[in-house]
Formats: structure tokens, C-alpha cells, sequence
């Protein structure tokens, strides 16, 4: 009996094992492929960006252009995280939407009626921290000050990390135009990126969310060149 029930144990150890190697890794093969495959879909039906990198200096910040919403499933633009340079896929596509169909692509989800890329207001994205692509794991890792900057069909909108907070799964709050004081009107134009994270576990659970939160330094038409933290990026 009892070598019975060591060999039961071990077997079930045995599949739990598989599932979680399935569930980081394996999940992760495909989505990462089909990200890329849309970055370079994104980057094919525009003009190229200017290559001549611009200081912080050289950004704009007046008469911020408008952004147009898009349907379900279209791509808004591509997410660059120059820090995340060495450590996962740190160009992804934003796509509208945050359902299994967006985040389980290793795409970054745009939260529908939220701002779009510069706008007035909180521009929120989702993404998985762990499985799926991980695109987002490293996001505790970001520092105040660390650029984060998402690039359209015609402008690159750089962002500034301002500060994170962890909260429960329904602060739905944090995405709020002003985030934390739903029903405020906005007078700035923010960043918010939302991933899984537990108390216990870290990046393997979901009982809260990592928030991190941003602000607009300025933005650049991308025939006038390219912000010098992506250009870095591109030649080291």
C-alpha cells in the first residue's frame, strides 16, 4: 500500500511538474513568434523612422496629435521598454482589447475607453507577467525616471516611469483618466501598465496587480528622427 502511494505521489509530482513547464515555457513559444510577426506586419505598412536620434530636449510637447481609437484586435502601434532591451521581447504590439484573444499573443492590451498613445488622460495597457510571453515580467524592475515609449504609424510618444503601487484585482480605479479618482477630469497625459502579481508567490500568482504608472515627457514626429533611448537601444 504504501509503495502504492509513493509511486501515486510521485506521479502526480511528475504532472504537475509538466504543467508548469508547459505553462511557463511552452505557452510562451508560440505567442512570442506571433507578437514579432505583428511587429514586423506594423512596421511594414509605414515609412520608416528617421534615423538621427533626438535628446529629451528635442521632444515636443505643444499641440500633442490625436491618436484614433481602433476596433477590437487592430494594433494601435508597438510598446518599447529600453531597459527590458536584454531581458524579454521588449517591442510588442498594442492592440486594442485586454481578453485572452490580446494578452494570450504576447501582445500589450490597450483597455478600451481609456486614452490612446499621448492622449489627455491614463493610456492603459495590460500584459502577462508569467506564461503567454511574459511580456510584462519585468515590469517591476522599472525604475522612476526609466523610459517607456510607444511608437504609431506617424509619432513616438516617450514616457517617463513616475511610481508603482500594488492593488487588488477590482481597483479598477487605476486606470481611471485620473488614476485612483474616478470621475476627475484629466489635465495630464499619462501611462499605466497593469500585470499579475501575488503577495506570497511574486510573479507566479494573481491575487493583485503590479501597477506602474508614467507620464508624457513629449513626443516626436517619427520623420524627424527617433528618441535617442531607442536608438541607443538599436546600436547596442
Amino acid at each position: 500500500m504504501l509503495g502504492f502511494l509513493g509511486e501515486l505521489l510521485l506521479t502526480l509530482g511528475a504532472v504537475v511538474g509538466l504543467f508548469v513547464v508547459w505553462q511557463l515555457w511552452w505557452t510562451g513559444l508560440g505567442p512570442v513568434q506571433e507578437a514579432k510577426e505583428q511587429v514586423t506586419q506594423f512596421y511594414a505598412h509605414v515609412e520608416p523612422a528617421a534615423p538621427e536620434p533626438v535628446a529629451p530636449e528635442g521632444l515636443r510637447t505643444d499641440d500633442v496629435p490625436d491618436v484614433a481609437q481602433v476596433a477590437h484586435g487592430e494594433t494601435l502601434g508597438v510598446l518599447i521598454v529600453p531597459s527590458w532591451a536584454d531581458k524579454t521581447q521588449n517591442r510588442m504590439p498594442v492592440v486594442e482589447g485586454v481578453t485572452p484573444d490580446i494578452l494570450d499573443r504576447a501582445f500589450a492590451g490597450h483597455y478600451p475607453g481609456t486614452a490612446t498613445p499621448g492622449g489627455l488622460g491614463n493610456f492603459s495597457v495590460a500584459g502577462h507577467r508569467r506564461s503567454y510571453g511574459n511580456n510584462f515580467l519585468h515590469a517591476p524592475d522599472l525604475e522612476v525616471g526609466d523610459a517607456v515609449v510607444v511608437e504609431t504609424a506617424e509619432t513616438w510618444f516617450v514616457y517617463r516611469v513616475t511610481g508603482h503601487e500594488i492593488v487588488t484585482p477590482d481597483r479598477t480605479d487605476v486606470v481611471a483618466p485620473v488614476p485612483g479618482k474616478p470621475g476627475a477630469v484629466p489635465d495630464r497625459r499619462l501611462l499605466t501598465m497593469t500585470t499579475c502579481h501575488s503577495l506570497r508567490y511574486g510573479a507566479f500568482g494573481n491575487d493583485h496587480r503590479w501597477i506602474v504608472h508614467a507620464e508624457l515627457e513629449g513626443w516626436l514626429p517619427r520623420s524627424a528622427g527617433t528618441p535617442d533611448v531607442v536608438a541607443e537601444m538599436e546600436a547596442s
